[in-house]
């Protein structure tokens, strides 16, 4: 499966193309970008291909979102230069979607940009973040104002990494795959009923297909790429907001809350209630509101002051770029914390 510049590929099928991959560039140090949780992969990793340099270096980062930040990026900037990297080094990304935006932020900026390749190990990761070349970290509380488009060379996905998951990780990337299904209607209301327990593994291909297909008609996202965005206005303020109160969620349960927000906004009640059955409306406290409003002001996506949303007009068709007012924004989070489980 390709993507703009980087193909991505699965199972035994990538341990092999990445072997060939080590082969052929071979390059002059090797880094593997782990943090606490996927440290214990390394060996195992490592054993699978007989062309990694042994002499490669694991390079380890606290887990969770809090490493998303200038201050680690430039540690691991620091560490290379001290490690003599050159332009001909490679990183690999070996962990969940904060590794993968660190590692490919940290590469895509050193020395103007090194080779990288993206290993996801969480459900996450994989349907999302390991696709479409974006990298970043978060910065002045807000996510991922500071990044790159750039492709990764190569991308392994090993649905075998899943087996570790814990369940809110898997229902984190769960919410991504809802997401693509709402754009395009495939696999709509099927998805809902996916459980860790499945082999998801189609449902894995068939969700990063759909973002590669936009990706590759949109990289820099300057149209059509947009609609990917549903659900994450509010999402990424959500998240921001727990993160400042100490009780942060997973980017995939944010994006979930987002996507209770935008259906309701779009007039998809029906298709609300739906999600609503699977992962049910988190009550927002009203007197976080403004809060709220001013992290979505900061959104990257806005245009001319407006805070803008990705909305439906019906299942599997987007429009993006739509304007909403603060009074129709709270109207709405009020009604969900009325009526948005059912009641």
């Amino acid at each position: 499966m390709s993507t703009t510049a980087s193909t991505i590929f699965f199972g035994a099928e990538g341990f092999n193309a990445l072997d060939q991959f080590l082969e052929n560039k071979q390059p002059s140090k090797t880094f593997v970008l782990v943090d606490e949780n996927t440290a214990t992969l390394v060996p195992n990793f490592a054993q699978r291909l007989s062309n990694l340099d042994g002499e490669f270096e694991i390079l380890e980062v606290p887990a969770g979102e809090q490493s998303k930040d200038l201050e680690i990026a430039a540690q691991l900037w620091a560490t290379l230069l001290d490690y003599g990297a050159d332009r001909n080094a490679l990183m690999i990304n070996l962990g969940g979607g904060v590794v993968g935006d660190l590692g490919g932020f940290v590469a895509s900026t050193y020395k103007r940009g090194i080779s990288f390749v993206q290993v996801p190990t969480s459900l996450l990761a994989m349907v999302d973040a390991s696709v479409g070349g974006k990298t970043g970290i978060n910065f002045g509380g807000l996510k991922n104002q500071i990044g790159t488009f750039n492709e990764p060379d190569l991308v392994l996905v090993e649905p075998e990494f899943l087996k570790t998951l814990p369940k809110e990780e898997w229902e984190s990337g769960h919410g991504e795959m809802i997401k693509h299904c709402l754009l395009t209607g495939s696999d709509w209301p099927f998805i809902l009923q996916l459980t860790p327990e499945f082999d998801s593994t189609d449902e894995i291909q068939r969700s990063i297909r759909i973002k590669s297909r936009v990706v590759d008609a949109d990289f820099k996202e300057s149209g059509l790429r947009k609609t990917l965005n549903l659900g994450h206005t509010f999402g990424h303020a959500w998240e921001s907001l727990m993160q400042q109160k100490g009780t942060p969620v997973s980017h995939g349960r944010a994006v979930i809350q987002g996507l209770h927000l935008a259906l309701v906004l779009s007039e998809q009640v029906h298709l609300q209630r739906e999600v609503a059955r699977t992962y049910p409306w988190l009550v927002v406290d009203p007197e976080d509101l403004a809060q709220l409003w001013t992290f979505q002001l900061a959104d990257k996506k806005n245009e001319s002051g407006e805070v803008q949303f990705v909305l439906l007009s019906s299942l599997g068709n987007a429009t993006y770029g739509t304007a909403v007012n603060i009074e129709t924004w709270s109207a709405c989070i009020l009604w969900l914390n009325e009526r948005g489980n059912g009641k």
